[in-house]
C-alpha cells in the first residue's frame, strides 16, 4: 500500500510535466498530419490542369506539385521535431548527415532527379510529343522529378527514368510540323524506269498536302537486286497522322503501278537441275 501512495505522490508531484509531454506530443503528432494533409491537397491541386493561371506550362506541374509537397514535408516534420522539443541546431546537424547519407545511397535517384531538370530547363521534349528513345516510344504524359511517363501506340503507360531518356538518344517527331516520306519499292527488270519514275512523282505530286517548290518529291533508282530494280520515292509531308497517310500512299503507289502493268516481283531463286 505504501508503495502505491508512493507512486500515486510521485505522479502528482510530476504531473504538470507530464501533462506538457503529453500535450507537446499530441501537438506535434497533429503538426505532422495537418502537414501531410495539406501537402497532399496542395500537390493534387497543383497537379490539375484547371488549377492557377491558363499559361502555367502542363510540363512543369508535376515536377513543381511534387516540389511543393517535398518541402511542406520537410517544413512539418521540423516543426514536428521542434515541438518534441529536439534543439534546432541539433536538427540542422542531423538533417546535413542524413542528406549526405543519403545523397551517397541514392545517387542514382539524384542522377534522375539532375535529368530531370535538365529535361525541363532544355526542353527537348515536353507534355504532348511523340517521342523514341533506344527502348521506348510513345506520347510524353509527364515528366516528373524522377521519372518520364510515356504512352505507348498501345495505350500502355511505360515509366522511364529520367537518366535513361537524358544520357540516350531521343528522336521527338512532333517538334516539326512536316517529314520526310521514304519508300523503297522493286520493280521487275523489264519494266521502263523512266516511265515508272513518271508513275510514282505523280501519285507523290497528287498526295495532299506534299511540299513542292525546293522540297518537290523525288524518285530515284538506288540498285539493282536479286530479282528487282530497287527504286526510292522521296516527298515531304505533314507529320501529323503519319500512319493514315504514309498507308494512303503506300496503297495509291501500288494500284498505279498495278494499272500500269509495272511488276513488283518477289524474290526468287533459280535452281538448274543436272
Amino acid at each position: 500500500m505504501e508503495e502505491v501512495n508512493s507512486l500515486f505522490s510521485k505522479l502528482s508531484a510530476n504531473a504538470p510535466f507530464i501533462i506538457e509531454i503529453s500535450l507537446n506530443i499530441t501537438a506535434a503528432l497533429f503538426i505532422l498530419i495537418i502537414g501531410w494533409v495539406f501537402a497532399k491537397i496542395v500537390r493534387k491541386r497543383l497537379r490539375n490542369p484547371g488549377f492557377g493561371p491558363k499559361n502555367f506550362d502542363q510540363t512543369l506541374r508535376p515536377v513543381v506539385a511534387s516540389g511543393v509537397f517535398y518541402v511542406i514535408m520537410g517544413m512539418s516534420i521540423y516543426a514536428f521535431l521542434t515541438k518534441l522539443g529536439v534543439p534546432a541546431t541539433s536538427l540542422l546537424a542531423v538533417f546535413g548527415a542524413m542528406g549526405l547519407a543519403v545523397g551517397l545511397a541514392l545517387k542514382d535517384t539524384l542522377s534522375n532527379i539532375a535529368s530531370g531538370v535538365m529535361l525541363l530547363f532544355l526542353r527537348p521534349l515536353q507534355v504532348g510529343d511523340f517521342v523514341d528513345t533506344n527502348s521506348y516510344s510513345g506520347s510524353v504524359q509527364e515528366i516528373g522529378l524522377f521519372a518520364t511517363t510515356l504512352k505507348n501506340i498501345e495505350g500502355i503507360y511505360i515509366y522511364v527514368p529520367n537518366s535513361e531518356v537524358w544520357s540516350n538518344r531521343l528522336q521527338n517527331y512532333t517538334r516539326h510540323t512536316e517529314r520526310q516520306f521514304r519508300e523503297t519499292i522493286g520493280v521487275g527488270y523489264d519494266s521502263d524506269l523512266k516511265e515508272t519514275q513518271k508513275i510514282l512523282l505523280k501519285v507523290l505530286k497528287s498526295t495532299p498536302g506534299v511540299k513542292k517548290g525546293a522540297l518537290k518529291p523525288e524518285c530515284y533508282i538506288t540498285g539493282f537486286g536479286d530479282s528487282a530494280i530497287m527504286i526510292s520515292c522521296r516527298c515531304w509531308i505533314p507529320a501529323d497522322k503519319w500512319m493514315s497517310r504514309t498507308s494512303n500512299i503506300r496503297v495509291e503507289i501500288k494500284e498505279a503501278l498495278d494499272k500500269s502493268n509495272i511488276e513488283m516481283p518477289f524474290p526468287q531463286r533459280v535452281l538448274h537441275k543436272k
